[in-house]
């Protein structure tokens, strides 16, 4: 199944709809705490497969890295394991024009 994908805008729609949403950042620490997404549970890309099961399988989950190439790997291996709610963010970071947390 392709993974689907999320620009910045839909990411911050339903961030101020009600609906729950979950943000994995698998960004290295020191990325991730030069700016991420307010919430974002950061889970490094290289512990995605021993902490996956932080990641809540009934919300709908967008991951990010800085430009949606890790993320992809990550959104691939998600989905390898049981998971079906994902999306990836677009462009990751690097187009992220919300609100930035540090």
């Amino acid at each position: 199944m392709a993974i689907r994908q999320w620009m910045s805008v839909d990411v911050k729609e339903r961030l101020s709809s009600e609906k729950p949403l979950q943000i994995v950042d698998v960004r290295e620490p020191h990325e991730f705490n030069s700016g991420h997404i307010p919430g974002a549970k950061h889970i490094p890309l290289g512990e995605l497969q021993a902490r996956h099961q932080e990641i809540d399988k009934n919300l709908e989950t967008v991951v990010v890295c800085y430009s949606g190439g890790r993320s992809s790997v990550a959104c691939n291996f998600l989905q390898g394991v049981g998971y079906s709610n994902l999306y990836n963010l677009m462009g990751g970071m690097s187009a992220w024009d919300g609100p930035v947390e540090r």
